[in-house]
């Protein structure tokens, strides 16, 4: 596989703390096309920045040029923190496919100074049916073949990604394959962690039946990204009784305004900054009943007066 060429990037003086970013999926939710109207680019950019925000991950309808891209964002005083890219690992015809795609957003990404790409599982029908209901017998999981098949795609993932300059981390995902505890915990018997290490999602990792706190608090050297987000657990217990699928539970607002709901966001960001952690804290809710900027703004001004970030 070709490599994207790598452009040089100012050198930046490492952070004493977490930094705290924003995403599209807050305004245009993607998995969920006929959601709302997208608000297209570069406004998006104006509202993250109305909402507090001095950096986001890439989304669908940024531009593809580096030059336009970095002047939106010079322009309101961002920066690109990342992207998130849906892989589907388990196809090799698919994922050889996909490469020319990777190699060309890699090489954007590097141009305008970003450093970190998080991959996941592409969202599957079946999965998507019975998201935070996965059965423990792992009936619905993977085969050890299917692991490893994964596995050699992420290693080559992150090889393409380590020659332009950028880290992997891989996203535990609700309605993927890797969305349970257990599940994750198979991922570390498969994966390099010097390849590949965890963009950790907090509200999935609640979704998906596990307690974030204790995650975190266990396995810092495991996390090298942080999506932060909480669960509305009424609205989860209702979805798992209802059986409802991800995408449904997305429409019932499952994922909720930070301090709103079951995830102790504090103590999670209490125990990274005591395990030393400076990377990125990306602030993600992917519906919500309020404009997403009024929602975006409260989230923001939660982590500045509750966790002072």
């Amino acid at each position: 596989m070709d490599r994207p060429t790598t452009a040089p990037s100012r050198p930046r003086s490492a952070p004493s703390g977490p930094s705290i970013a924003t995403a599209p999926v807050n305004w245009n939710n993607t998995d969920l096309a006929d959601w709302a109207p997208a608000l297209p680019f570069p406004a998006l950019l104006t509202e993250m920045a109305a909402a507090g925000y001095a950096a986001t991950e890439y989304g669908a309808d940024f531009p593809d040029d580096p030059t336009a891209l970095a002047d939106a964002l010079g322009r309101r005083q961002m920066r690109l923190c990342g992207a998130y890219h849906g892989l589907p690992l388990l196809d090799d015809v698919a994922m050889a496919a996909e490469c020319p795609a990777l190699a060309a957003k890699l090489g954007l990404l590097a141009a305008v100074g970003c450093r970190d790409l998080v991959v996941a599982f592409a969202l599957t029908p079946d999965r998507i049916a019975i998201a935070g209901r996965v059965p423990p017998d792992g009936g619905a999981g993977l085969s050890g073949a299917q692991w490893r098949t994964a596995a050699r795609h992420l290693s080559e993932v992150a090889d393409l990604a380590s020659g332009a300059g950028l880290r992997v981390h891989f996203h535990n995902h609700v309605g993927s394959y890797v969305e349970t505890p257990d599940e994750i915990d198979r991922f570390w018997h498969e994966v390099d962690p010097a390849l590949v290490d965890l963009c950790f999602d907090a509200g999935h990792y609640a979704y998906g039946g596990g307690d974030p706190v204790a995650f975190v608090a266990a396995h810092p050297d495991r996390i090298g990204y942080v999506h932060l987000k909480d669960v509305d657990a009424a609205v989860l217990a209702e979805a798992r009784a209802r059986r409802l699928g991800f995408l449904d539970a997305l429409r019932t607002f499952v994922f909720c305004e930070l301090g709103k709901g079951m995830v102790d966001v504090p103590a999670i960001v209490g125990s990274l900054q005591d395990g030393g952690y400076r990377g990125w804290i990306v602030v993600e809710q992917d519906t919500t009943p309020r404009p997403p900027t009024e929602s975006a703004r409260a989230n923001r001004a939660y982590l500045r007066e509750r966790c002072g970030l």
